[in-house]
């Protein structure tokens, strides 16, 4: 349970880390993932609840049970997306994003900035990282994988 709690807490960090730009949301899926989980955040608890509100008026007392595992899934599915991206952003880069994040370090070391040095073992979380200093300190586009 506590390594659960642990991916949805990274989940959430990573959400926050990625970048939101329409260039990366055509290569990488996070994009796409985020703005699910922030929709659903949202609108979740409001179809939950008319959907076990609806069962029970249209089939009456003897679905309660159905009806109330189906909110409960229902309001599972950000959470869902959390681990998603917690369990994705521990994963290893590949050796082509290893080298393009090089090359994006590069790139901000000779705008003048400090960064990290990228080592072997970069994990998805650190590529957030270097994208969002990247975006948000710099007023250009990178070249993409």
């Amino acid at each position: 349970m506590h390594e659960l709690k642990q991916l949805i807490e990274q989940g959430r960090l990573y959400q926050h880390l990625w970048p939101q730009q329409r260039e990366l949301s055509a290569i990488f899926p996070e994009g796409r993932i985020i703005a699910l989980c922030k929709l659903l955040q949202k609108v979740a608890p409001m179809i939950a609840s008319l959907s076990f509100v609806v069962q029970f008026l249209y089939f009456g007392e003897d679905v309660i049970p159905r009806a109330l595992a189906m909110s409960l899934l229902v309001l599972s599915i950000p959470y869902q997306g959390l681990i998603w991206l917690g369990h994705r952003s521990k994963q290893p880069l590949s050796r082509n994003l290893l080298s393009w994040c090089s090359e994006v370090r590069t790139q901000m070391i000779n705008a003048g900035m400090s960064v990290k040095p990228i080592h072997a073992k970069a994990s998805y979380m650190d590529m957030a990282q270097l994208l969002n200093d990247a975006y948000s300190k710099l007023n250009k586009a990178f070249d993409l994988p």
